[in-house]
């Protein structure tokens, strides 16, 4: 996720800053499906992605858990393909604050297709949403080679490497970097969640992959 200068290494699969709000949804005239496989270049990758349906409830239900008690607490699962081709998220469950680990561990029949977590802010650390991945998301999606999918009230993000991008991103060195774009955002008067929303998107433009933005389950291509 993304949390500002309180969490300034967010752990393993965790999540820093974003940039530019989320563009208008286009019509949902993409087939519903996720990506299974990466694609060859950025410009490859599809323009449009309509969620599945129960994919989205299940984002859904996964932000409304990220508040237990008025304090923030990451929540996420693993999206998976079964052999029929249905979409679903499996192994649910909860981080820290900043943090979120999947379980990638799924049953015969079951293949993995991305990761998806929340990005909560709680009223006392800014009541933030729209933030967009970290640096340490960025790297763990291209170094594990698979999409993943991040909400943040009711803006969702996806960020899906290319064949073109490293393998061997480095994950202190990424964070490190895009926390200090942030910043500068923040400093030159952005707020926190577009400044996150920028850095994203930049980082993934040098690093040759697919970026999302949209909401209610249609996402639009905004990297190329």
């Amino acid at each position: 996720m993304c949390k500002p200068p309180k969490h300034p290494n967010s752990g393993a699969d965790a999540n820093v800053p974003c940039n530019g709000g989320p563009p208008p949804c286009p019509s949902p005239q993409a087939t519903p499906g996720l990506p299974a496989s990466i694609p060859k270049t950025c410009t490859d990758a599809p323009k449009t992605i309509a969620i599945p349906k129960n994919v989205n409830d299940q984002f859904q239900k996964l932000w409304g858990n990220s508040f237990p008690g008025g304090k923030s607490q990451e929540s996420g699962g693993t999206i998976v393909r079964d052999h029929n081709g249905k979409d679903s998220v499996v192994n649910e469950g909860t981080g820290t604050s900043g943090t979120f680990s999947p379980n990638r561990t799924v049953s015969p029949g079951q293949t993995v297709i991305g990761i998806f977590h929340t990005h909560p802010y709680d009223k006392s650390e800014g009541g933030y949403t729209g933030v967009s991945f970290s640096g340490a998301d960025i790297s763990i999606a291209a170094n594990k080679r698979e999409p993943d999918y991040v909400q943040s009230g009711n803006q969702q993000f996806m960020i899906m490497p290319t064949e073109e991008t490293g393998k061997n991103l480095d994950y202190t060195k990424l964070n490190d970097d895009q926390n200090r774009r942030i910043q500068d955002l923040v400093n030159s008067g952005k707020d926190f969640s577009e400044a996150s929303r920028i850095a994203a998107k930049e980082t993934a433009q040098a690093n040759k992959m697919a970026y999302y933005e949209g909401k209610d389950g249609v996402l639009q291509r905004v990297s190329c």
